[in-house]
């Protein structure tokens, strides 16, 4: 079985051109297991692994989540939705990391939980992974809040990493649809013993997305609300600022941004922006037509997020 995508591909040049994808489906086994990486900077990571039995591209990547919920959307254990699963299958090392303030990893005081501070605590995951794995560089994809993590990451250790992908991640700016919440956020954490805000991550997600499968959503909102009610007030103020700025201009790593039409976190002109200051001469851009903030959640948009990152994490 084939699956298709159709997407526009931004190009160095700025040139528009439309691009079908199609990945064949294998049926691979694969083993998946947790660990735990005791950062150099204290934090103690909790990390999912998903690795093929057979078939092996001796290739390793990191997929970093962003704000408002942990590693599991990369998961979603719901028919094909599952990240993991996909590259696993296509023969990758596969690593979801559940970041500082998440899950089971360490929580410390949430406006501790910045994108530096992510950074810092991922490169001793990357270089376990880089053990683990055996291999020289590992790949590093990033969504939302997660991207901005990587533009940082990638100014502290490019020797660490192969191809980076940032999904919806913002720049100097982000979308004005986006301003009224992220204010919110950033007022409520400066309350006294609010380092750790409400978490609205989910509600009303229904509105925000293309297409959806209602139990892929029904999923989502659940594990939300029951795992992640809470987030770290830190990273907000944080993304805004965007402390990954500077690297930017200076950016060995090979680097594809990927956004929706539709998206809602991201200014447009602020992605062009950032496509066009990316130093690295690898990079390239994808607008996945009607994908929103959280593709991962739609009929398309995982298809598309799927098959992008396979196509960049393994491009020679």
């Amino acid at each position: 079985m084939k699956r298709g995508i159709l997407l526009i591909w931004v190009t160095m040049s700025f040139a528009l051109v439309l691009f079908l994808g199609q990945v064949p489906c294998f049926a691979v086994k694969i083993d998946k297991h947790e660990f735990f990486v005791k950062a150099d900077t204290g934090m103690n990571l909790m990390v999912v692994a998903k690795t093929p039995k057979t078939g092996r591209l001796e290739k390793a990547v990191l997929l970093v989540h962003g704000s408002g919920v942990g590693y599991v959307y990369w998961d979603i254990p719901i028919r094909d939705y599952s990240i993991m699963d996909f590259l696993a299958e296509r023969g990758l090392d596969v690593y979801a990391v559940e970041c500082r303030g998440y899950g089971k990893s360490t929580r410390p005081n949430g406006m501790e939980v910045t994108s530096t501070s992510m950074a810092e605590d991922i490169k001793s995951v990357v270089v376990a992974i880089k053990k683990r794995s055996e291999v020289n560089k590992v790949g590093i994809v990033g969504h939302s809040s997660g991207g901005t993590v990587l533009l940082v990451a990638g100014g502290m250790y490019p020797e660490l990493l192969d191809r980076m992908v940032l999904i919806g991640a913002p720049y100097k700016k982000i979308n004005p649809r986006f301003v009224a919440y992220a204010t919110k956020v950033i007022e409520m954490a400066k309350e006294p013993g609010k380092d750790y805000v409400p978490n609205r991550h989910h509600t009303a997600v229904e509105k925000r997305l293309d297409a959806y499968d209602e139990d892929v959503v029904a999923w989502y909102k659940k594990v939300v609300g029951e795992q992640y009610s809470v987030m770290p007030g830190g990273l907000y103020p944080d993304v805004i600022k965007n402390p990954g700025i500077p690297n930017v201009p200076t950016m060995k790593v090979p680097t594809l941004i990927l956004n929706g039409s539709n998206e809602y976190v991201v200014d447009p002109d602020d992605a062009l922006a950032l496509f066009k200051d990316l130093g690295t001469p690898d990079k390239s851009m994808i607008i996945q037509l009607g994908g929103f903030h959280l593709m991962f959640l739609e009929k398309r948009g995982h298809v598309g997020l799927q098959d992008s990152i396979f196509f960049w994490v393994t491009k020679h």
